[in-house]
């Protein structure tokens, strides 16, 4: 789902976008407003460095609209889209980050600091829930792809080995 980010980005047009983000659409409109006034909608051109591997990790990134690309040392892994998020491991604890996102194309990104995620997880824990519990489904996504593909990369191995004996 494509999401266009208005210009200039008021504070309604911003919870209606986190609103329709996968990982806030469980909360109510309530949450998503303190969400939003927690938060800061940012602007990325192309190639543009968002979050730098080895950095802190001092906020959770929800992609409203562009595209953005995933790098671990130098190699590209993988391209983000509206919709999607990174940055998820500043919901336990602030860690340096595993991996560099670059603007795939002009981006809008929504910036959750570290400490409004552990406000969120004092005074609202179901909403924290919420958010904890995607996070998790996205995160099991991804393993199984990247297992999927470890396998068949094995299996391709497995199958070129045998067909040059």
């Amino acid at each position: 789902m494509a999401y266009s980010a208005p210009e200039p980005m008021s504070n309604s047009s911003t919870e209606r976008l986190l609103e329709r983000h996968p990982l806030l659409c469980r909360l109510t409109p309530e949450q998503v407003q303190r969400i939003a006034a927690s938060g800061d909608v940012e602007e990325f051109d192309l190639g543009e460095v968002i979050v730098e591997e080895g950095s802190p990790s001092e906020a959770l990134f929800l992609v409203l609209s562009g595209a953005c690309d995933v790098f671990k040392n130098g190699q590209w892994l993988a391209s983000l889209h509206a919709g999607d998020f990174f940055g998820e491991m500043a919901l336990v604890e602030p860690a340096p980050r595993s991996a560099t996102v670059r603007g795939r194309e002009p981006s809008f990104v929504f910036r959750l600091p570290y400490f409004a995620l552990q406000n969120m997880l004092a005074d609202d824990p179901s909403a924290f829930n919420a958010v904890l519990v995607t996070v998790v489904k996205v995160l099991s996504d991804r393993l199984r792809r990247a297992n999927q593909t470890l396998t068949s990369g094995g299996e391709l191995a497995e199958w070129l080995a045998g067909s040059l004996v």
